[in-house]
């Protein structure tokens, strides 16, 4: 603890010197870049029309010049470039996300074009969408803290909006090809006209990935692999009044280490994921200057986790309370999903109180569930070929509704409130009451600070309440809803137009944790309800926007502490890193260098022997060591259409680990190494 606190007031001691030596240069220049892009960047962030500095939490948006210059090839890696976030891959080849030391991605909201894409049955945000190459996105905003009072339940750790390419006739196509066999296309284009404006945009990427030889967790070596392919299409039509929106994603990950820490040895190691989507929404304005919107949201999961090991075959001293078979265990699964969300907002201005108001309702529903196994569930009875199981999940449905409130009250010039309230009420529980309060002072037209109260909820999401294979993953239907609350206090000063500092503090208090616990003596996740954590962190971001260079560094430090008063399990204390950029003046060419440092990672003390956790078993392995992960972009305009470039992600090939629960892979699970491309673009 005490590292990570001289970790951060060493990097923000060498943010202030950096920013008194330098300024003096930079302060000549005639430009506004910066300040043109904090305006012009939210115009329409999260469709409140706001600028960064007034959005009433932590707030970060990558324009598409930024997200090129992070040399991220996937939304997950460009990810790992916001304070506070920390992104993993686990065994299964998921991808999973880490905000504020919250070791878990289902209490983010991760928003296309403001509408919900977290997978429907375990409402995980990055699961597959981490995958998605970069070239979908014209900008990414992330609100980190509690947003409950906005978007409800599983907003509580922050909300990710996912903004697509967008031209004013206008479009681009292109392509790059790398290691491991590594190829992507994309294309994207627009027109408006007359009230009439039409986007789309589609693309396919495919790697077969790094590939190295592991152990598992009784010594059995395996090969595994980071193979990925993802393809999407997706169109916007809006004429006058009138939206609709169309989305389709599909993502092929393959197991990476096993889905249940068993290598992956059969024939489809692979997860299949499918999401579907649309909205139907319509804008009027009524009398006295109200403003009405009805939206109509739906989308469709399908996802196919292929074949994949359970168990490999083991003598009978082997394993506890599991019959013997000189065959591995093997099991195929699909699940289907639909949800729909039906909601009306309406908007209001009057004097100094802009007013936003509405109500919606969701259904989400189990739809159908394929499972085989060569074992019979819950005996485990070998039975010799793949046979239909009994459902896993019942096919059950997810109802809300909500109401919500939100009052933005310039008081003064120099002062702003914040107000938001929303009730959600879900089957099966309790009502909850959001409330978040937001009061910003600006000191000067450079210097301005938030005071940020909120509180937030989760509810068990149908993975977590039904999900039925036992022994080897078992729900609980008896859980209830966890819940956060939030103190924030954030700076934002900014010396010159060319540049901005943003420092925050927050303290969160969570209660009644939802959780997994995976007993030593059995092979699968259980779900229960934990006891109370405590977190408490530090963020700062230094942006400097000049003529030739663009500069963006970050840092964060957060500690928590889980039930058990220890450090919270396989989260990093210490991240930082940035991006460096310089554009020459005689030629056009680009030199762009991206830099992450994640910190060392905690064990978890407190294994569980029995799914009732009444007695634990310490992981005695030694810290996870941290990482420094170093991409490198040169970007270079052959003319005003045709632009290529090369480089790479890891170029020092740095022995990047996430960290695997106990008993599982001795070594933790390995991420790829180091990953060279060169692509080209063309404008049109």
């Amino acid at each position: 603890m005490r590292l990570g606190k001289l970790l951060i007031k060493s990097l923000f001691i060498f943010l202030l010197f950096f920013f008194f030596t330098i300024s003096a240069t930079w302060a000549s220049d005639k430009t506004d870049d910066l300040e043109n892009f904090l305006k012009k960047a939210t115009s329409t962030a999260f469709e409140l029309g706001l600028n960064i500095d007034d959005y009433p939490s932590s707030f970060t948006v990558f324009d598409r010049q930024l997200i090129e210059r992070t040399g991220a090839t996937t939304i997950a890696e460009l990810l790992r470039f916001v304070p506070g976030i920390e992104v993993i891959r686990e065994n299964n080849g998921s991808f999973h996300l880490i905000i504020r030391g919250n070791y878990s991605d289902r209490r983010v909201l991760i928003l296309w074009d403001g509408q919900p894409l977290n997978v429907l049955h375990t409402r995980r945000a990055l699961f597959f969408i981490g995958a998605l190459p970069v070239d979908i996105l014209e900008r990414i905003e992330i609100s980190r803290g509690p947003s409950s009072a906005v978007y409800g339940s599983y907003a509580v750790g922050g909300v990710i909006n996912l903004i697509p390419r967008k031209w004013n006739n206008g479009g681009e196509i292109g392509g790059a090809i790398g290691s491991f066999k590594s190829k992507r296309g994309f294309a994207s284009a627009g027109f408006i006209k007359n009230g009439f404006d039409f986007q789309i945009s589609v693309g396919a990427s495919d790697s077969e990935g790094d590939k190295f030889v592991v152990k598992d967790v009784i010594g059995i070596p395996g090969e595994v692999n980071t193979a990925q392919g993802t393809n999407w299409q997706e169109f916007r039509i809006r004429k006058d009044n009138f939206t609709f929106k169309f989305f389709r994603f599909f993502v092929d990950l393959t197991h990476y280490y096993g889905i249940t820490d068993r290598l992956a040895r059969s024939d489809n190691p692979e997860t299949q994921a499918e999401q579907i989507g649309g909205q139907f929404a319509y804008n009027l304005d009524l009398i006295s200057g109200i403003n009405t919107s009805f939206y109509l949201n739906w989308r469709e999961n399908n996802i196919d986790y292929g074949k994949y090991y359970i168990f490999h075959q083991f003598p009978p001293e082997t394993i506890i309370n599991i019959p013997a078979s000189d065959q591995p265990t093997l099991a195929t699964e699909k699940i289907k999903l639909q949800e729909f969300t039906l909601g009306t907002k309406f908007h209001y201005s009057y004097h100094k109180h802009h007013l936003t108001w509405g109500l919606e309702t969701l259904k989400n529903s189990i739809r159908s569930v394929e499972f085989y196994a060569n074992r019979s569930v819950p005996d485990l009875t070998p039975l010799g070929e793949l046979v239909r199981q009994k459902d896993p999940w019942p096919h059950v449905s997810e109802k809300m509704w909500a109401i919500y409130f939100q009052d933005r009250w310039e008081i003064s010039p120099k002062n702003e409130l914040n107000l938001g309230l929303r009730y959600d009420k879900y089957s099966g529980f309790k009502g909850q009451w959001s409330p978040r309060l937001v009061l910003i002072h600006r000191f000067s037209e450079r210097f301005l600070t938030k005071l940020i109260y909120g509180h937030g909820f989760r509810v068990p999401d149908l993975d977590a309440l039904y999900n039925n294979h036992y022994p080897l993953v078992s729900g609980n239907p008896n859980l209830k809803p966890e819940k956060l609350d939030s103190l924030e206090t954030v700076f934002i000063w900014k010396p010159t137009q060319r540049q901005r500092i943003s420092f925050s503090c927050y303290r969160m208090w969570l209660r009644d944790v939802l959780g997994r616990r995976a007993p030593t003596n059995l092979p699968g996740w259980h779900f229960r309800q934990g006891g109370d954590e405590n977190v408490l962190g530090t963020e700062i971001t230094y942006r400097y926007q000049g003529i030739n260079w663009d500069i963006y560094l970050y840092g964060s430090y957060q500690w928590g502490e889980n039930e058990f008063d220890e450090p919270r399990p396989y989260v990093a204390n210490v991240l930082a890193g940035g991006i460096l950029s310089y554009s020459f003046s005689f030629l056009p060419l680009e030199v762009n260098l991206g830099i992450n440092y994640v910190g060392p990672r905690w064990r978890d003390k407190h294994n569980p022997v029995d799914p009732e956790a009444s007695s634990f078993v310490p992981d005695l392995r030694p810290k996870l060591k941290g990482y420094t992960n170093v991409n490198l972009k040169l970007i270079y305009k052959l003319s005003s259409r045709v632009t290529i470039w090369t480089g790479g992600t890891n170029i020092l090939n740095a022995d990047i680990r996430y960290p695997s629960s106990y008993g599982a892979i001795p070594d933790d699970y390995r991420e790829a190494g180091r990953y060279m491309e060169a692509g080209i673009k063309i404008n049109f």
